[in-house]
């Protein structure tokens, strides 16, 4: 008969199965359960998750597991996921947080405020930022997912680790979608995509909240990535999830400093 341990190792990747849908593996194997805060200390950083993506996408678990508010005298918090019951998104850039929702009118709106629950939901507490360098080749999201672990070795940060990123200047494109979910019908895959609501934006001064983690699929980060990005325009009219992105030689990466 197979024990827990190799049980969990069996559902390793995109599976649905209740065991799964309770337990994550996280960096260095070691199982997390989604329900229970689970805390990191980074080379400085110190960063936070709770709930998993593949439970509130695949498994229809959206009610909030965290409340915002006790964060909000957090300082250098940094912070991504999604608001509870899957009604918009949450980006929170150096303390500043902002709630977007898709409005009656079809438009993103945001409200700079903590007054929101998350079902799923990862952050840190970063004092300082190193800038690194992006190569002139580095102008796609997927160009970013490659580049990152490697920038950040080399910046002394250890990238078994979940970590977190910034990217902040002038982009040149981001197609970004906030989560737009009417009703309390039942939530699964197919009806996750069917809520998104797709924007793009040109040309914005944007700072990009982003996370990393090869270990960690399915928990803060899609179940295909292990990069997981919210943006917040200079202003703060404008947050979401990041889908696609254009950037270019304005653009800064930074990772914590010690």
């Amino acid at each position: 008969m197979a024990n827990r341990r190799s049980v969990l190792r069996m559902c390793l990747g995109m599976c649905t199965c209740t065991v799964c849908a309770s337990f994550d593996f996280g960096f260095g194997g070691r199982p997390v359960r989604a329900g229970q805060q689970t805390d990191v200390r980074g080379r400085g950083y110190d960063l936070h998750f709770i709930g998993a993506q593949r439970d509130t996408v695949m498994n229809g678990k959206v009610a909030a597991l965290l409340d915002l508010r006790p964060l909000a005298k957090t300082s250098h918090l940094y912070g991504i996921g999604p608001i509870e019951q899957l009604r918009g998104e949450v980006t929170i850039a150096n303390s500043r947080p902002a709630l977007a929702r898709v409005g009656p009118d079809g438009k993103v709106h945001v409200e700079d405020g903590f007054e929101a629950g998350v079902p799923f939901f990862v952050w840190a507490e970063v004092p300082a930022w190193q800038i690194v360098t992006l190569p002139p080749h580095i102008q796609s999201h997927g160009d970013l997912e490659k580049f990152i672990p490697d920038a950040a070795a080399l910046a002394g940060l250890d990238i078994q680790k979940p970590l977190p990123f910034l990217l902040r200047g002038n982009t040149n494109f981001i197609e970004f979608h906030v989560l737009n979910r009417r009703g309390d019908q039942p939530h699964d895959a197919k009806m996750h995509k069917k809520i998104q609501t797709v924007f793009e934006l040109d040309g914005a001064k944007a700072v990009m909240v982003g996370f990393y983690s090869p270990n960690l699929r399915g928990v803060f980060t899609p179940m295909e990535s292990t990069i997981h990005i919210h943006f917040q325009t200079s202003d703060n009219s404008v947050s979401g999830h990041v889908q696609k992105l254009s950037i270019n030689e304005n653009v800064t990466l930074a990772f914590p400093s010690a």
